[in-house]
């Protein structure tokens, strides 16, 4: 059809316009396909592997062999497997843990190299082996024995390799596993015998199962230490809070993309068919259909739509299966194949299809209803002034800013568009720098300022008597609420003298360690004020505690409650002067035999140092996306307000304003709608992360703290205005370019 040669033409003549609404709608249909891809594989290879290679439900020490482990899996029909454990210290700051080879349970997956065969045999994580430089062929001391390196191996209870369950970072500079033959561990040391077990019921809930299987364990006189159940075992949940967070952010951000797509769509041709309303007119008396029109008009929504959608959804494919080995290389978990989604890439083009599409079918449908003869008049002006124009008074404003005002406000759909953009770019900038901001501030300013010791040392059994020199005593317990057992946290009993651990009060002032302090992220998940008295259940015992909560400190260095050794150990009925670990500035000479776990800050600190490195470059992409973003949005905004304005910038001309002052006021009139998007987006992404922070508490029983640095305040709002000025230097040749004759010739029309 004749009517159809316009619509290239039309994209022609505004070409940078529907360029920047293509990339919108090529970086939401990216961005879903990605994250979808990512998601749906990482969940695949990590359900495949831990139902496959038979993952663990709880594991724990005992302090005497389980004589008839046969029996017991009958009674609480379950599998139960031993197995063997040794800490090997290659360097001072460098722990190979040595895990015995099992058959039934947390099974090896060698995803390089090959199984093991023969004595001298050793299976290493791949992070730890790259990290440290031990390919396949190489040789390894640990433990006083030479290992020859034979293959690479996921096991399912490491997925997220941690030294000690407790731990957030990995670090495999500082700590790495590998799989050797039971019979190498004749010989060793204080080796360290752990039992795994996995319920065969499937439907019934792990708590319960749990509760009845310690039962039975009591029954048989065996006292279990190191208890860790798969909930509550950061070493599985890690991957997966990182899948249900991409599935979650799969949606939102696309959306995002396509609604302000949607949004300035809706606004460019609603301005055409205003524009075009004598034309359209004529082409009604001509002869030509409602039906014919509507099509013509759709077709540029569609074109882009369409485009964009299949563009997006194409880049995204080959991106998908790198994203996931990056992903991997950070989850230890064999790839077994990586699957490309068509439904999802489907998905990607269809939905700017079906939003783009039925946003501009009901612009364009609402200006056509109108009859020829109406539309052949030119349409309806509505100039008047506007209940915002009214509110604001604009007539005690000098000339200026009167003028940036009401460009802004008589348009209220461009003026959402503007401070919606502005507003999620702000947010997508704010977000990771916020992110590594409340990171750095919970693993270095806070741990830094609370504990003062260099290791933790945890026993198996009670100890007692007095600390070595440079060393406090501490003894803690796992609590959680009667009726969220998701919630998991330590009792901790302190020296009430304690110079080891130093808290503050929200005002500043030491907080005394005679008396039970809880730390501010517990206070706040739990609603817990100073005053109160709460009840908890032990973990161990099974039986409820009530606490009296003297004070709240401003830490964020764990979800704790402090209270004196002594009044802890008396309210746990455990023997006088008994204590379960040791705080030490210095390292101890303990043997491992009698240790369940050590932590070193150090290491914490160097692998959080490790994380911000990667999370600095995804910060960066992150800030070059906001910008691209705010680019497109602010330019097309002012590229909107240019085209709306010709007459008046063409009157300006010839009353003899110069070029800047022209410039000024027409492409600074989007100024203080940039300043509050950026503002309101400041609330919206502490919000945002408020609530993202405790969807991770609930995934992995982490709390983090939203921190908003205002130095990355300003940088990001330095580069939102930045964005401006670039976008304001694209827009300056199109009001060059308005002639005086646009004056005159809408005069003749």
């Amino acid at each position: 059809m004749p009517l159809n040669k316009r619509v290239l033409r039309i994209l022609k003549e505004n070409m940078l316009r529907y360029v920047g609404i293509l990339m919108l709608i090529i970086l939401g249909s990216y961005t879903f396909v990605v994250a979808a891809g990512i998601s749906q594989n990482l969940a695949g290879l990590v359900t495949t592997f831990t139902e496959g290679h038979m993952q663990e439900d709880l594991s724990f020490s005992t302090d005497k062999a389980i004589a008839d482990s046969v029996e017991l899996e009958k009674a609480s029909n379950s599998i139960i497997e031993e197995y063997m454990s040794f800490d090997a210290a290659l360097s001072d700051s460098l722990t190979l843990r040595l895990l015995s080879k099992t058959e039934k349970l947390n099974i090896p997956a060698v995803i390089a190299g090959r199984e093991l065969s023969g004595p001298g045999e050793i299976l290493l994580d791949p992070a730890f082996a790259r990290a440290n430089g031990y390919p396949v062929g190489s040789s390894i001391l640990a433990a006083g024995k030479t290992f020859r390196v034979v293959g690479y191996v996921s096991l399912p209870h490491y997925i997220y390799p941690l030294k000690n369950v407790y731990d957030i970072m990995v670090s495999p500079n500082n700590f790495g596993v590998g799989v050797i033959n039971r019979e190498e561990f004749t010989g060793m040391d204080n080796v360290s015998v752990i039992y795994s077990v996995r319920f065969n019921d499937r439907t019934r809930s792990l708590n319960q199962q749990a509760a009845q299987f310690r039962e039975r364990l009591h029954g048989e006189g065996i006292t279990e230490s190191g208890w860790i159940d798969i909930m509550n075992n950061k070493r599985a949940r890690m991957a997966w809070a990182s899948i249900t967070g991409l599935k979650t952010m799969s949606v939102p951000v696309p959306a995002a993309m396509f609604l302000l797509s949607c949004l300035i769509i809706g606004i460019v041709i609603w301005r055409m068919i205003r524009s075009e309303a004598v034309i359209i007119g004529t082409l009604y008396a001509q002869g030509y259909r409602r039906r014919e029109l509507m099509r013509h008009y759709m077709a540029i929504p569609l074109l882009l739509a369409i485009t964009g959608g299949v563009m997006g959804s194409v880049l995204a494919l080959p991106s998908i299966r790198p994203s996931v080995m990056a992903m991997v290389s950070y989850y230890n978990v064999p790839v077994v194949d990586i699957k490309l989604s068509f439904s999802n890439v489907l998905i990607g083009i269809l939905t700017p299809v079906l939003f783009l599409g039925l946003s501009s079918y009901l612009v364009i449908r609402s200006e056509l209803k109108r009859s020829p003869a109406e539309l052949m008049k030119g349409g309806k002006q509505k100039t008047g002034v506007n209940a915002l124009e009214r509110a604001l008074k604009l007539e005690r404003f000098k000339f200026s800013t009167k003028f940036k005002l009401r460009e802004q406000l008589r348009s209220v759909s461009r003026l959402l568009f503007l401070f919606l953009g502005v507003s999620s770019a702000s947010v997508f900038m704010l977000f990771g720098f916020t992110i590594m901001n409340s990171m750095d501030y919970v693993f270095k300013n806070s741990t830094g300022g609370t504990y003062r010791f260099e290791y933790e040392y945890a026993f198996k059994e009670l100890q007692y008597g007095k600390a070595p020199e440079g060393a406090e005593v501490f003894s803690a317990g796992r609590f959680y609420p009667e009726n969220d057992e998701g919630i998991e946290f330590y009792v901790t009993g302190v020296e009430p003298d304690s110079m080891i651990l130093t808290l503050q009060s929200s005002a500043g002032s030491p907080l005394p360690n005679d008396q039970t302090n809880i730390t501010k992220p517990l206070a706040d998940r739990l609603g817990i004020k100073a005053g109160d008295s709460v009840t908890f259940i032990n973990k161990q015992d099974g039986k409820p505690y009530t606490f009296h909560i003297d004070a709240v400190a401003d830490s964020y260095a764990g979800q704790f409650i402090f209270m004196p050794i002594a009044e802890f150990n008396a309210q746990l009925k455990l023997p006088e002067n008994s204590y379960t670990g040791l705080w030490s500035t210095k390292k101890l000479d303990i043997p491992d035999g009698r240790l369940s776990g050590t932590k070193s800050l150090s290491e914490t600190t160097k692998a959080m140092d490790e994380l911000l490195g990667p999370m600095v470059s995804m910060v960066a992409v992150m800030t070059l996306i906001s910008c691209v973003v705010g680019l497109i949005i602010i330019y097309l905004v002012t590229s909107l307000i240019i085209e709306e304005n010709k007459n008046t910038i063409s009157l300006f001309k010839i009353f003899g304003y110069r070029r800047r002052e022209i410039q000024s006021l027409v492409l600074n009139s989007s100024t203080f709608v940039i300043v509050a998007g950026f503002i309101v987006g400041i609330p919206v992404m502490a919000a945002s992360m408020g609530a993202m922070y405790g969807y991770l508490g609930a995934m992995i029983n982490l709390v983090l703290p939203t921190i908003i640095s205002p130095l990355y305040v300003a940088v990001c709002f330095a580069a939102i205005l930045l964005t401006y000025q670039l976008s304001k230097l694209l827009c300056a040749k199109k009001v060059n370019a308005v002639s005086m004759s646009e004056a005159l010739k809408a005069g003749m029309e």
